[in-house]
């Protein structure tokens, strides 16, 4: 009897593996409660600035002129009843006729402007998404390890990095899949307030780059959230890898961003610790053009300080978070391939 010999090297597609963990992931309770709230939240949130927001500015021209006329007759009665040689100016003020009408000196700009929130919009749901990203990242290397699959995973695919990498693959795909839907549905209801409540008016625009091309402003905003999702879980996962147990990578964040980060941010602000810091930068990423940071402060011979600022533009930031990044995922991959999985 003799034993088959095998002609060639069995291989192992990576696609078939690629699907296996991408229904995984969006099988498990957790992604889908996360994703329920992340939606979920973005149209509760949105469905009530729809019915804060008024399609009317503030007031009216012609109920802004009858206001005026209105404080004309009170002022000419204040003037009526001081005597004569009396400087009226200086008793009842200057008279309202002299004086151009101004809807905001009568009540607020109730409309929704979409120039102005729509790129805030985007801002805070590239954030939420990136801390949903970051638990599921947690969790979804965590949970491998104490439910002790990942030995029953390498049976498949013995190749540990190969592995690795297709699991922060599929883990990156549902996790930027997740935030690109959340970043539409905020737009769509951002657009239909804007519609049917306030205005699309460039003027309102907090930003010059917005004013000149919102489309493609949001647009740029939008991938660049996506990298910043994708950096997130990355982040999240590569701490699992390293401490095998979800409660401490979220317990690592949770000291870093409530505790380590703002010591660093106000012991060490004299000598420019804020370009460095994950919140400013993720920040930073998202704003168009970057934010303005303190870089230092300078104190002179008489013990007076001031603070020197910087661009924290996106470049730098993209660079610095890819920089961290790399810090927690090489020794995260070197250890996966070289401990004990048992």
């Amino acid at each position: 009897m003799s034993l088959p010999t095998l002609d060639a090297r069995p291989t192992h597609k990576a696609l078939p593996l690629l699907r296996s963990e991408l229904s995984r992931i969006t099988h498990r309770r957790l992604f889908r409660v996360l994703a329920l709230l992340l939606l979920g939240g973005i149209a509760f949130v949105s469905t009530i600035v729809f019915f804060v927001h008024s399609p009317e500015t503030g007031w009216s021209d012609e109920r802004v002129l009858q206001e005026q006329a209105t404080a004309q007759a009170s002022w000419e009665a204040c003037v009526a009843s001081i005597p004569s040689d009396k400087e009226p100016e200086r008793r009842c003020g200057q008279a309202p006729a002299e004086q151009p009408p101004n809807r905001f000196n009568y009540g607020a700009d109730d409309r929704y402007h979409a120039y102005q929130i729509l790129p805030i919009v985007i801002l805070g749901v590239c954030i939420a998404a990136s801390a949903i990203a970051f638990i599921m990242g947690a969790s979804a290397g965590g949970a491998e390890w104490s439910s002790r699959s990942m030995t029953l995973q390498l049976l498949f695919e013995p190749r540990r990095l190969r592995l690795l990498i297709v699991k922060w693959v599929g883990l990156s795909i549902t996790t930027g899949l997740l935030a690109a839907g959340a970043i539409l549905l905020g737009l769509a209801f951002g657009a239909v307030t804007a519609s049917l409540r306030g205005t699309w008016d460039p003027s309102y625009s907090e930003f010059e780059i917005v004013h000149d091309e919102l489309g493609q402003t949001l647009l740029y905003m939008g991938l660049r959230g996506l990298v910043l999702v994708v950096i997130a879980c990355t982040i999240g996962y590569a701490i699992a890898m390293l401490v095998r147990n979800t409660g401490a990578s979220l317990g690592v964040a949770f000291v870093y961003f409530v505790f380590v980060e703002n010591v660093v941010r106000f012991a060490l602000l004299r000598y420019g610790a804020q370009p460095f810091l994950l919140a400013e930068n993720s920040v930073a990423l998202l704003v168009p053009g970057g934010i303005p940071v303190i870089e230092r402060i300078e104190v002179g011979q008489d013990l007076s300080g001031g603070e020197v600022t910087m661009q924290l533009t996106n470049l730098r930031a993209f660079l610095t978070l890819l920089g961290y990044t790399a810090l927690l995922a090489v020794p995260a991959g070197w250890s996966f391939s070289r401990r004990d999985v048992g």
